[in-house]
Protein backbone atom coordinates (compact mmCIF):
# COMPACT_ATOMS: atom_id res chain seq x y z
CA UNK A 1 0.00 0.00 0.00
CA UNK A 2 2.96 2.48 0.46
CA UNK A 3 4.48 2.02 -2.40
CA UNK A 4 0.82 2.31 -4.43
CA UNK A 5 -0.18 5.44 -2.46
CA UNK A 6 3.11 6.88 -3.11
CA UNK A 7 2.74 6.37 -7.27
CA UNK A 8 -0.58 7.72 -7.36
CA UNK A 9 0.07 11.09 -4.97
CA UNK A 10 3.16 11.53 -7.31
CA UNK A 11 0.90 11.20 -10.20
CA UNK A 12 -1.35 13.99 -9.21
CA UNK A 13 1.16 16.64 -8.03
CA UNK A 14 1.98 16.80 -11.96
CA UNK A 15 -1.54 16.34 -13.84
CA UNK A 16 -0.22 18.46 -16.83
CA UNK A 17 2.88 15.74 -17.22
CA UNK A 18 0.86 12.84 -16.18
CA UNK A 19 -1.97 14.15 -18.94
CA UNK A 20 0.38 14.70 -21.56
CA UNK A 21 1.86 11.17 -20.99
CA UNK A 22 -1.24 9.65 -21.05
CA UNK A 23 -2.34 11.37 -24.41
CA UNK A 24 1.30 10.45 -26.36
CA UNK A 25 0.48 6.97 -25.41
CA UNK A 26 -3.04 6.46 -26.58
CA UNK A 27 -2.17 8.51 -29.60
CA UNK A 28 0.76 6.41 -30.49
CA UNK A 29 -0.92 3.20 -29.70
CA UNK A 30 -4.20 4.30 -31.99
CA UNK A 31 -2.35 4.61 -34.83
CA UNK A 32 0.01 2.06 -34.56
CA UNK A 33 -3.23 -0.68 -34.55
CA UNK A 34 -4.27 1.59 -38.03
CA UNK A 35 -0.74 1.47 -39.28
CA UNK A 36 -0.26 -2.33 -39.13
CA UNK A 37 -4.09 -2.99 -39.96
CA UNK A 38 -3.23 -0.95 -43.58
CA UNK A 39 0.24 -2.33 -44.10
CA UNK A 40 -1.13 -5.91 -43.21
CA UNK A 41 -4.38 -5.30 -45.64
CA UNK A 42 -2.43 -4.12 -48.56
CA UNK A 43 0.25 -6.75 -48.24
CA UNK A 44 -2.82 -9.39 -48.56
CA UNK A 45 -4.10 -7.76 -51.30
CA UNK A 46 -0.89 -7.88 -53.66
CA UNK A 47 -0.59 -11.46 -52.16
CA UNK A 48 -2.97 -13.87 -51.35
CA UNK A 49 -5.69 -12.19 -52.16
CA UNK A 50 -4.35 -11.19 -55.86
CA UNK A 51 -3.45 -14.95 -56.52
CA UNK A 52 -6.59 -16.04 -55.41
CA UNK A 53 -8.97 -14.16 -58.18
CA UNK A 54 -9.95 -16.17 -60.82
CA UNK A 55 -9.39 -13.40 -63.69
CA UNK A 56 -12.49 -13.77 -66.31
CA UNK A 57 -11.00 -12.76 -70.25
CA UNK A 58 -12.44 -11.49 -72.91
CA UNK A 59 -10.79 -10.90 -76.55
CA UNK A 60 -12.35 -7.34 -77.52
CA UNK A 61 -10.97 -4.43 -80.00
CA UNK A 62 -8.31 -2.24 -79.13
CA UNK A 63 -8.62 1.24 -78.15
CA UNK A 64 -6.76 1.93 -81.51
CA UNK A 65 -9.54 -0.19 -83.52
CA UNK A 66 -12.49 1.40 -81.87
CA UNK A 67 -11.40 4.58 -82.98
CA UNK A 68 -11.94 3.77 -86.08
CA UNK A 69 -15.58 2.36 -85.67
CA UNK A 70 -18.46 3.67 -87.79
CA UNK A 71 -21.55 2.58 -85.90
CA UNK A 72 -23.84 3.38 -88.98
CA UNK A 73 -21.35 1.23 -91.52
CA UNK A 74 -22.33 -2.38 -91.13
CA UNK A 75 -18.47 -3.08 -92.72
CA UNK A 76 -17.65 -2.74 -88.57
CA UNK A 77 -18.96 -6.23 -88.45
CA UNK A 78 -15.64 -7.51 -89.88
CA UNK A 79 -14.04 -6.86 -86.49
CA UNK A 80 -16.25 -9.14 -84.48
CA UNK A 81 -14.56 -12.08 -83.18
CA UNK A 82 -16.17 -15.36 -85.13
CA UNK A 83 -16.74 -19.02 -83.36
CA UNK A 84 -14.39 -20.54 -85.64
CA UNK A 85 -11.85 -18.13 -84.12
CA UNK A 86 -12.48 -18.47 -80.14
CA UNK A 87 -12.77 -22.19 -81.10
CA UNK A 88 -8.90 -21.75 -82.45
CA UNK A 89 -8.32 -19.85 -79.38
CA UNK A 90 -9.59 -22.45 -76.97
CA UNK A 91 -7.52 -25.35 -78.85
CA UNK A 92 -4.37 -23.02 -78.42
CA UNK A 93 -5.02 -22.37 -74.86
CA UNK A 94 -5.62 -26.25 -74.05
CA UNK A 95 -2.37 -27.41 -75.67
CA UNK A 96 -0.75 -24.51 -72.97
CA UNK A 97 -2.32 -25.96 -70.14
CA UNK A 98 -4.02 -23.63 -69.96
CA UNK A 99 -7.33 -24.68 -67.81
CA UNK A 100 -10.08 -22.25 -68.45
CA UNK A 101 -14.43 -22.31 -68.02
CA UNK A 102 -16.34 -20.23 -70.39
CA UNK A 103 -19.59 -18.23 -70.57
CA UNK A 104 -20.67 -15.94 -73.41
CA UNK A 105 -22.68 -12.69 -74.35
CA UNK A 106 -23.79 -11.92 -77.69
CA UNK A 107 -25.43 -8.90 -79.12
CA UNK A 108 -27.33 -6.95 -82.37
CA UNK A 109 -28.51 -3.86 -82.42
CA UNK A 110 -32.41 -3.87 -82.85
CA UNK A 111 -34.93 -1.33 -84.04
CA UNK A 112 -37.33 0.55 -81.98
CA UNK A 113 -41.20 -0.28 -82.42
CA UNK A 114 -44.09 2.64 -82.53
CA UNK A 115 -44.80 2.25 -79.14
CA UNK A 116 -41.36 1.56 -77.02
CA UNK A 117 -39.11 4.77 -77.97
CA UNK A 118 -34.90 4.48 -77.30
CA UNK A 119 -33.10 7.56 -75.65
CA UNK A 120 -32.23 9.11 -78.57
CA UNK A 121 -32.58 12.90 -77.02
CA UNK A 122 -28.56 13.61 -76.21
CA UNK A 123 -26.94 11.37 -78.69
CA UNK A 124 -25.10 13.60 -81.81
CA UNK A 125 -25.51 11.03 -84.59
CA UNK A 126 -28.87 11.12 -86.64
CA UNK A 127 -28.21 8.55 -89.00
CA UNK A 128 -31.91 6.00 -89.76
CA UNK A 129 -32.07 2.68 -88.49
CA UNK A 130 -31.35 1.26 -91.79
CA UNK A 131 -27.64 2.99 -91.25
CA UNK A 132 -26.80 1.78 -87.66
CA UNK A 133 -28.79 -1.46 -87.14
CA UNK A 134 -31.75 0.19 -84.66
CA UNK A 135 -31.33 2.32 -81.65
CA UNK A 136 -31.09 -0.53 -79.06
CA UNK A 137 -28.75 -2.90 -78.73
CA UNK A 138 -29.95 -6.38 -77.33
CA UNK A 139 -27.43 -8.39 -75.51
CA UNK A 140 -28.00 -12.15 -74.44
CA UNK A 141 -26.47 -13.15 -71.67
CA UNK A 142 -25.76 -17.06 -71.15
CA UNK A 143 -25.39 -16.86 -66.79
CA UNK A 144 -24.66 -14.74 -64.00
CA UNK A 145 -20.49 -14.94 -64.64
CA UNK A 146 -21.61 -13.66 -68.35
CA UNK A 147 -23.44 -10.84 -66.36
CA UNK A 148 -21.09 -9.82 -64.11
CA UNK A 149 -18.30 -9.66 -67.38
CA UNK A 150 -20.83 -7.64 -69.26
CA UNK A 151 -18.52 -4.61 -70.82
CA UNK A 152 -21.43 -2.18 -70.26
CA UNK A 153 -21.07 -2.42 -66.38
CA UNK A 154 -22.59 -4.59 -63.73
CA UNK A 155 -26.19 -4.06 -62.71
CA UNK A 156 -28.45 -4.15 -60.03
CA UNK A 157 -32.48 -4.84 -60.17
CA UNK A 158 -34.37 -1.68 -58.35
CA UNK A 159 -37.90 -3.14 -59.53
CA UNK A 160 -39.11 -6.40 -60.11
CA UNK A 161 -36.59 -9.70 -60.77
CA UNK A 162 -33.01 -10.26 -62.55
CA UNK A 163 -33.29 -12.88 -65.46
CA UNK A 164 -34.09 -16.17 -65.15
CA UNK A 165 -31.91 -18.70 -67.02
CA UNK A 166 -33.86 -21.58 -66.60
CA UNK A 167 -37.08 -19.93 -67.67
CA UNK A 168 -38.20 -20.70 -71.10
CA UNK A 169 -41.52 -20.17 -70.74
CA UNK A 170 -41.67 -17.34 -72.81
CA UNK A 171 -39.32 -14.55 -73.54
CA UNK A 172 -38.38 -12.24 -71.42
CA UNK A 173 -36.02 -9.13 -70.61
CA UNK A 174 -34.85 -6.55 -68.74
CA UNK A 175 -34.48 -2.26 -69.49
CA UNK A 176 -32.77 0.33 -67.83
CA UNK A 177 -34.92 3.20 -65.38
CA UNK A 178 -34.17 6.04 -67.53
CA UNK A 179 -35.37 3.62 -70.33
CA UNK A 180 -38.56 2.61 -68.30
CA UNK A 181 -39.31 6.13 -67.23
CA UNK A 182 -39.05 7.36 -70.99
CA UNK A 183 -41.66 4.80 -72.13
CA UNK A 184 -43.46 4.66 -68.84
CA UNK A 185 -43.08 0.93 -68.82
CA UNK A 186 -43.60 -1.06 -65.87
CA UNK A 187 -43.24 -4.61 -64.91
CA UNK A 188 -44.88 -7.05 -66.72
CA UNK A 189 -45.29 -4.95 -69.93
CA UNK A 190 -44.68 -5.81 -72.70
CA UNK A 191 -42.27 -4.74 -75.16
CA UNK A 192 -41.41 -5.56 -79.22
CA UNK A 193 -38.62 -4.46 -80.85
CA UNK A 194 -37.55 -5.41 -84.59
CA UNK A 195 -34.46 -7.21 -86.16
CA UNK A 196 -31.72 -5.01 -87.48
CA UNK A 197 -31.76 -5.74 -91.06
CA UNK A 198 -35.60 -6.79 -91.20
CA UNK A 199 -38.43 -4.03 -90.19
CA UNK A 200 -41.12 -6.44 -90.29
CA UNK A 201 -39.57 -8.94 -88.19
CA UNK A 202 -40.28 -8.56 -84.63
CA UNK A 203 -39.20 -9.99 -81.03
CA UNK A 204 -41.46 -9.62 -78.22
CA UNK A 205 -40.30 -9.50 -74.65
CA UNK A 206 -42.41 -8.99 -71.07
CA UNK A 207 -40.08 -7.00 -68.99
CA UNK A 208 -39.07 -8.59 -65.73
CA UNK A 209 -37.14 -6.13 -64.11
CA UNK A 210 -35.79 -2.74 -64.49
CA UNK A 211 -32.26 -2.15 -63.71
CA UNK A 212 -29.47 0.10 -62.85
CA UNK A 213 -26.00 0.28 -63.22
CA UNK A 214 -23.29 0.27 -60.40
CA UNK A 215 -20.35 0.02 -62.02
CA UNK A 216 -18.75 1.67 -65.36
CA UNK A 217 -15.92 -0.41 -66.95
CA UNK A 218 -13.69 1.62 -69.43
CA UNK A 219 -16.16 4.62 -68.68
CA UNK A 220 -18.85 2.69 -71.30
CA UNK A 221 -20.71 5.20 -73.43
CA UNK A 222 -23.95 7.21 -71.18
CA UNK A 223 -25.62 10.03 -73.21
CA UNK A 224 -22.15 11.03 -74.65
CA UNK A 225 -22.59 8.18 -77.01
CA UNK A 226 -22.42 9.17 -80.80
CA UNK A 227 -25.11 6.49 -81.77
CA UNK A 228 -28.27 5.70 -79.57
CA UNK A 229 -27.47 2.34 -79.44
CA UNK A 230 -24.24 2.91 -77.84
CA UNK A 231 -25.52 4.34 -74.88
CA UNK A 232 -25.81 1.76 -72.55
CA UNK A 233 -29.01 2.53 -70.61
CA UNK A 234 -30.59 1.75 -74.03
CA UNK A 235 -29.23 -2.20 -74.01
CA UNK A 236 -31.93 -4.51 -73.52
CA UNK A 237 -30.84 -7.83 -71.92
CA UNK A 238 -32.60 -11.00 -72.47
CA UNK A 239 -31.19 -14.95 -71.59
CA UNK A 240 -28.90 -16.34 -74.54
CA UNK A 241 -31.62 -18.85 -74.82
CA UNK A 242 -34.26 -16.41 -75.96
CA UNK A 243 -31.84 -14.52 -78.04
CA UNK A 244 -31.50 -17.73 -80.13
CA UNK A 245 -34.69 -18.49 -80.10
CA UNK A 246 -35.52 -15.35 -82.17
CA UNK A 247 -32.69 -16.67 -84.13
CA UNK A 248 -30.72 -13.62 -83.46
CA UNK A 249 -27.35 -16.14 -83.00
CA UNK A 250 -27.16 -17.17 -86.70
CA UNK A 251 -23.88 -17.69 -87.67
CA UNK A 252 -24.74 -16.59 -91.79
CA UNK A 253 -26.18 -13.44 -91.24
CA UNK A 254 -25.14 -10.01 -92.93
CA UNK A 255 -24.66 -6.47 -92.07
CA UNK A 256 -25.75 -5.72 -88.86
CA UNK A 257 -27.71 -8.64 -88.14
CA UNK A 258 -24.02 -10.94 -87.41
CA UNK A 259 -24.14 -10.91 -83.81
CA UNK A 260 -21.42 -9.74 -82.11
CA UNK A 261 -20.21 -12.53 -80.12
CA UNK A 262 -18.14 -12.07 -76.67
CA UNK A 263 -16.66 -15.31 -74.76
CA UNK A 264 -15.93 -15.19 -71.16
CA UNK A 265 -12.73 -17.47 -70.19
CA UNK A 266 -12.80 -17.86 -66.57
CA UNK A 267 -9.37 -18.63 -65.42
CA UNK A 268 -7.93 -20.61 -62.27
CA UNK A 269 -5.41 -17.76 -61.58
CA UNK A 270 -3.45 -13.78 -62.56
CA UNK A 271 -0.34 -16.54 -63.67
CA UNK A 272 -2.79 -18.85 -65.74
CA UNK A 273 -4.09 -14.98 -67.41
CA UNK A 274 -0.35 -14.28 -68.30
CA UNK A 275 0.09 -18.09 -70.05
CA UNK A 276 -3.07 -17.74 -71.46
CA UNK A 277 -1.94 -14.37 -73.54
CA UNK A 278 1.59 -15.86 -74.27
CA UNK A 279 -0.74 -19.19 -75.68
CA UNK A 280 -3.14 -17.49 -77.68
CA UNK A 281 -1.18 -14.77 -79.12
CA UNK A 282 -0.32 -16.40 -82.54
CA UNK A 283 -4.35 -17.04 -83.28
CA UNK A 284 -4.90 -13.56 -82.03
CA UNK A 285 -7.10 -11.95 -84.13
CA UNK A 286 -5.27 -7.97 -85.42
CA UNK A 287 -6.69 -5.58 -83.64
CA UNK A 288 -8.19 -7.14 -80.98
CA UNK A 289 -6.72 -7.04 -77.36
CA UNK A 290 -6.41 -9.39 -73.95
CA UNK A 291 -8.23 -8.22 -71.05
CA UNK A 292 -9.41 -8.92 -67.83
CA UNK A 293 -11.49 -6.60 -66.70
CA UNK A 294 -12.09 -8.04 -63.33
CA UNK A 295 -8.19 -8.52 -62.52
CA UNK A 296 -8.16 -4.53 -64.17
CA UNK A 297 -10.66 -3.42 -61.82
CA UNK A 298 -8.96 -5.24 -58.99
CA UNK A 299 -5.42 -3.34 -59.33
CA UNK A 300 -6.94 -0.27 -59.92
CA UNK A 301 -9.17 -0.62 -56.28
CA UNK A 302 -5.53 -1.21 -54.84
CA UNK A 303 -3.84 1.88 -56.29
CA UNK A 304 -5.40 4.48 -53.50
CA UNK A 305 -5.13 1.45 -50.76
CA UNK A 306 -1.06 1.24 -51.65
CA UNK A 307 -0.68 4.81 -51.18
CA UNK A 308 -2.05 5.04 -48.06
CA UNK A 309 -0.22 1.83 -47.36
CA UNK A 310 3.16 4.35 -48.33
CA UNK A 311 1.97 7.42 -46.28
CA UNK A 312 0.95 5.20 -43.67
CA UNK A 313 4.49 3.48 -43.10
CA UNK A 314 6.05 6.89 -43.18
CA UNK A 315 3.70 8.19 -40.42
CA UNK A 316 4.20 5.30 -38.46
CA UNK A 317 8.33 5.40 -38.39
CA UNK A 318 7.94 9.22 -37.66
CA UNK A 319 5.24 8.73 -35.12
CA UNK A 320 7.51 5.44 -33.16
CA UNK A 321 10.18 7.56 -33.34
CA UNK A 322 9.33 11.17 -32.31
CA UNK A 323 6.31 9.66 -29.61
CA UNK A 324 8.57 7.13 -28.41
CA UNK A 325 11.40 9.95 -27.76
CA UNK A 326 8.96 11.92 -26.37
CA UNK A 327 7.65 9.50 -23.75
CA UNK A 328 11.24 8.59 -22.92
CA UNK A 329 11.77 12.52 -22.25
CA UNK A 330 8.78 12.72 -19.75
CA UNK A 331 9.76 9.48 -18.07
CA UNK A 332 13.46 10.85 -17.45
CA UNK A 333 11.77 14.16 -16.64
CA UNK A 334 9.58 12.54 -13.82
CA UNK A 335 12.20 10.50 -12.32
CA UNK A 336 15.94 12.54 -12.89
CA UNK A 337 15.21 15.25 -10.78
CA UNK A 338 14.25 13.18 -8.02
CA UNK A 339 17.50 12.32 -6.15
CA UNK A 340 16.68 13.73 -2.59
CA UNK A 341 13.53 11.94 -2.54
CA UNK A 342 14.91 8.59 -2.82
CA UNK A 343 17.86 9.63 -0.66
CA UNK A 344 15.13 10.61 1.94
CA UNK A 345 13.38 7.40 1.29
CA UNK A 346 16.01 5.35 1.62
CA UNK A 347 16.97 7.62 4.90
CA UNK A 348 14.32 6.48 6.60
CA UNK A 349 14.46 3.07 5.73
CA UNK A 350 12.93 1.97 2.76
CA UNK A 351 14.30 -0.31 1.07
CA UNK A 352 15.63 0.19 -2.48
CA UNK A 353 13.66 -1.94 -4.41
CA UNK A 354 10.41 -0.68 -2.89
CA UNK A 355 11.55 2.87 -4.31
CA UNK A 356 12.04 1.09 -7.35
CA UNK A 357 8.57 -0.17 -7.71
CA UNK A 358 7.26 2.85 -6.99
CA UNK A 359 9.00 4.61 -9.84
CA UNK A 360 8.49 1.74 -12.16
CA UNK A 361 4.54 1.83 -11.11
CA UNK A 362 4.48 5.82 -11.37
CA UNK A 363 5.25 4.81 -15.30
CA UNK A 364 2.73 2.28 -15.89
CA UNK A 365 0.11 3.31 -14.39
CA UNK A 366 0.16 6.27 -17.19
CA UNK A 367 1.15 4.00 -19.62
CA UNK A 368 -0.80 0.62 -19.57
CA UNK A 369 -4.28 2.48 -19.60
CA UNK A 370 -2.95 4.84 -22.40
CA UNK A 371 -2.33 1.89 -24.81
CA UNK A 372 -5.43 0.08 -23.40
CA UNK A 373 -7.34 2.99 -24.88
CA UNK A 374 -5.67 3.68 -27.77
CA UNK A 375 -6.02 -0.16 -28.99
CA UNK A 376 -9.88 -0.20 -28.36
CA UNK A 377 -9.97 3.50 -30.41
CA UNK A 378 -7.59 1.83 -33.31
CA UNK A 379 -9.71 -1.07 -33.75
CA UNK A 380 -13.01 0.79 -34.20
CA UNK A 381 -11.74 3.58 -35.13
CA UNK A 382 -9.56 2.37 -38.45
CA UNK A 383 -12.25 1.52 -41.14
CA UNK A 384 -14.14 4.76 -40.91
CA UNK A 385 -11.29 6.46 -41.18
CA UNK A 386 -9.93 4.11 -44.11
CA UNK A 387 -13.10 5.45 -45.58
CA UNK A 388 -12.79 8.75 -45.25
CA UNK A 389 -9.20 8.93 -46.87
CA UNK A 390 -11.06 6.78 -49.81
CA UNK A 391 -8.80 4.10 -49.95
CA UNK A 392 -12.02 1.68 -51.07
CA UNK A 393 -10.94 -1.10 -49.10
CA UNK A 394 -12.12 -2.79 -45.82
CA UNK A 395 -9.22 -3.13 -43.78
CA UNK A 396 -9.07 -6.61 -41.83
CA UNK A 397 -9.01 -5.45 -38.59
CA UNK A 398 -8.66 -8.74 -36.38
CA UNK A 399 -7.48 -9.92 -33.14
CA UNK A 400 -3.70 -10.89 -34.79
CA UNK A 401 -3.64 -6.84 -35.38
CA UNK A 402 -4.61 -5.82 -32.11
CA UNK A 403 -2.32 -8.40 -30.30
CA UNK A 404 0.73 -7.54 -32.22
CA UNK A 405 0.16 -4.49 -31.47
CA UNK A 406 -0.55 -5.30 -27.69
CA UNK A 407 2.44 -6.94 -27.23
CA UNK A 408 4.65 -4.81 -28.58
CA UNK A 409 2.84 -1.59 -26.98
CA UNK A 410 3.07 -3.50 -23.51
CA UNK A 411 6.67 -4.21 -24.03
CA UNK A 412 7.67 -0.57 -24.67
CA UNK A 413 5.72 0.26 -21.39
CA UNK A 414 7.84 -2.33 -19.57
CA UNK A 415 10.91 -0.74 -21.27
CA UNK A 416 9.75 2.65 -19.84
CA UNK A 417 9.43 1.04 -16.16
CA UNK A 418 12.85 0.15 -16.27
CA UNK A 419 14.00 3.41 -17.38
CA UNK A 420 12.49 4.58 -13.77
CA UNK A 421 14.35 1.40 -12.48
CA UNK A 422 17.43 2.09 -13.13
CA UNK A 423 16.96 5.77 -12.12
CA UNK A 424 16.64 4.45 -8.88
CA UNK A 425 18.89 1.67 -8.71
CA UNK A 426 22.14 3.80 -10.28
CA UNK A 427 21.34 6.02 -7.49
CA UNK A 428 24.59 6.35 -5.25
CA UNK A 429 24.19 6.63 -1.42
CA UNK A 430 27.48 9.07 -1.72
CA UNK A 431 24.86 11.61 -2.77
CA UNK A 432 22.88 11.29 0.55
CA UNK A 433 25.62 11.68 2.52
CA UNK A 434 26.63 14.54 0.54
CA UNK A 435 23.43 16.45 0.83
CA UNK A 436 23.13 15.33 4.10
CA UNK A 437 27.10 17.28 5.12
CA UNK A 438 25.65 19.84 3.20
CA UNK A 439 22.49 20.42 4.87
CA UNK A 440 24.47 20.06 8.35
CA UNK A 441 27.01 22.92 7.22
CA UNK A 442 23.87 24.65 6.64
Amino acid sequence: MFVLRNACRTLRRHPWRSLLTVLVGLLLAAWSVFGTAVLNTCRTALGADYDSIAPQVTIRPSAETLKERAGDDADWTKHYVSWETYNEIGLAAQQANVQFQYSVTTSVPVREDSSFKAITDDHTSDASQDKTGGDFTLVGVFNDVAAQANEMGTWKIVEGENLSYDDVSEPTAIISKQLADANGTKVGDKITVAKPTVAKATCTFKVTGIYEYVTNPNDAPGTDAEFAKDDRDNALYTTYYDFAGYGLDSTDAKGWAIPDVNVIFTLNSPADFEKFKAAIKDVLPEGDTVTSPNLDAYLKSLVPLERLAELTRIILICAWAIGGAILLALTLWQVLPRSSEIGYDLAIGVTRPRVARQFSLESLFLTVPALAIGLLIGAFATNPLVGMLGAGHDIAMDAGVVWKVAWIGLLCCLALAIVAIVRVACYRTAHMLRSHYLNNAD
